[in-house]
């Protein structure tokens, strides 16, 4: 009876051990740095990353040049994009497809990286935490055919080129963030995490 007292009581003081370590660890995990850029404004990459810390940007720079929202049918018009029909789910509803797409024309620059790679999964435009958003990948591989239906690219060291960014907006939001109001929200096209947070103001 002693003895398995001794082992309970031991194995509670590890998992108390255990407990403070984690939550002494989260306690001491600094917070990233949040700077706010605005449009127009050359933001460096530097040395901050989104999830990958082997993937740095120091180099390159991205400018936000304009912004706006489009119709999405009426969006891959003028891109001369050829949506692919709609297909529909086993109850004969038609499958999801965008409202609009909102679209944030950038320039990426590269001084001097040969190893970094832009990632579009890391290039989000949000609304605080609520709402984000992704390229849309229909859109985004016919804009785009010499990626070969890649979400990352290199630029060559001392080039610069404009990208028109297709965000779009994921199924479960669409109603609560229809076009009417997302037009009203605040948004901010975030590219790196840690260990600073950069994002850009849209106006």
């Amino acid at each position: 009876m002693k003895k398995k007292i001794a082992i309970i009581s031991l194995s509670v003081l590890i998992f108390g051990l255990w407990l403070f370590c984690v939550i002494n660890t989260n306690i001491r995990t600094e917070k990233p740095i949040l700077k706010t850029y605005s449009m127009q404004e050359s933001v460096p990459y530097e040395s901050d990353y989104f999830r990958r810390s082997d993937n740095i940007l120091d180099g390159y720079t991205i400018t936000v040049l304009n912004a706006e929202i489009v119709p999405y049918e009426e969006y891959a018009k003028k891109h001369q994009v050829t949506l692919p029909e709609r297909g529909t789910d086993e109850l004969g509803n038609l499958l999801y497809r965008p409202e609009y797409v909102y679209d944030v024309e950038v320039q990426f620059s590269n001084t001097n990286n040969e190893e970094g790679a832009i990632d579009m999964f890391d290039t989000l435009l949000v609304n605080g935490d609520a709402l984000m958003l992704r390229a849309d990948a229909d859109l985004w591989d016919q804009m785009y055919p010499q990626l070969s239906g890649s979400y990352s690219f290199r630029l060559r060291p001392n080039t610069s080129m404009n990208f028109h960014l297709p965000f779009v907006v994921e199924s479960v939001y669409s109603e609560k963030y229809n076009m009417e109001r997302v037009k009203k929200e605040k948004m901010s096209l975030v590219i790196s995490q840690y260990p600073v947070k950069k994002s850009i103001q849209i106006n």
